[in-house]
């Protein structure tokens, strides 16, 4: 018995020496004997390779092993000036310093008081992705829109080297802009003007008649909420992402202080007021935490706006009213732990 495990033990011992030798041997150009197999030496990684009638070690380009990162992050040019309708698409391009292959759906997100989610649309297996966003009748966002950083996500899908190595998609935002903003028509000379009363505002450029479409409202009207829905109708959100809220009222409202808007949930309770003050459409946000899980889907009660010690208000004074109707929890709109 003592005889085979010494005998065991010294074949291993041999096997190991060979082993070390044939690495320590391979070099680029070398000899080798198993087509296919792979080896790293140092920093270089090897292949053998039948190269004419022989098989030799073969030096692999190592930039194809990196993780590609994206270089630049823009929102696409629009075919109205300063301006885009309903009905448009809205484009961003996304370029990488190698090229990548897509599987399933990524998303990335803007910045909008209106839309946020936007699907890819093509690119796969070069170094330029494209992200689409048709907008839909209802999307208003009279700030200007821009791109939140590092918000393009993978959503099931994958985006890699053509190798498999996966791309790094930390990417700077691209900031909010009066040049990109959506509604449902073009301002006429891209100038919007509003009656109020007997006060006339202008914005963009200096008028002097108020077009046909300008509108007459009475100073002393309470702003009402006209709807309430999620940004993203349907969806599925994980940790990280923002569960956003839009709020429509009739007339233009000021904002003051935090209010928030409770949400029908199996794990959070409310989202907090975040942008849209002076104009007709307000978010309310929550980022979802690590441990947050819905597997019902989101809602929002009737009425359920809290004004948290802050305010609503038309741009004279007159406190809005913030009764509204329920948004029914759906299966559609879950929080997944990943």
């Amino acid at each position: 018995m003592f005889k085979k495990v010494a005998s065991l033990f010294i074949a291993l011992c041999l096997l190991g020496g060979f082993q070390t030798q044939v690495l320590a041997a391979a070099s680029a150009g070398g000899k080798c004997s198993s087509t296919g197999k792979i080896v790293v030496v140092g920093t270089a990684r090897l292949v053998c390779a039948k190269v004419g009638n022989t098989k030799v070690w073969v030096a692999l380009d190592s930039s194809g092993f990196k993780s590609p990162t994206i270089t630049s992050v823009v929102i696409a040019s629009n075919i109205t000036p300063d301006y885009y309708l309903q009905g448009q698409i809205i484009n961003v391009l996304v370029t990488f310093d190698a090229g990548v292959v897509v599987t399933g759906s990524p998303q990335i997100f803007l910045d909008s008081t209106s839309i946020g989610r936007m699907n890819y649309a093509g690119g796969s297996g070069g170094q330029v992705l494209l992200f689409s966003y048709l907008t839909l009748a209802g999307d208003v966002d009279s700030v200007g829109f821009g791109l939140k950083a590092n918000s393009l996500v993978l959503n099931g899908g994958t985006i890699n080297s053509s190798n498999g190595t996966p791309a790094t998609l930390t990417h700077s935002g691209v900031d909010k802009s009066a040049t990109r903003k959506l509604g449902p028509t073009t301002p006429s000379g891209t100038t919007t003007v509003t009656t109020v009363a007997t006060t006339v505002t202008t914005v963009a450029t200096t008028v002097t008649t108020v077009a046909a479409t300008t509108t007459t409202v009475a100073t002393s009207a309470a702003p009402k909420i006209t709807s309430v829905a999620f940004k993203e109708p349907g969806g599925k959100w994980i940790p990280g992402q923002n569960i956003q809220v839009k709020v429509i009222f009739d007339l233009p409202v000021t904002v003051t202080g935090s209010p928030y808007i409770s949400l029908l949930s199996d794990s959070i309770s409310k989202a907090t007021y975040l942008e849209g003050s002076g104009g007709t459409s307000l978010i309310f946000s929550y980022t979802v935490l690590t441990g947050d899980i819905d597997n019902t889907g989101l809602g929002i009660a009737a009425n359920s706006i809290v004004l948290n010690s802050g305010t609503f208000k038309s741009a004279s004074g007159v406190v809005a009213v913030v009764t509204h109707t329920a948004v029914d929890r759906s299966s559609t709109r879950k929080i997944l732990a990943s």
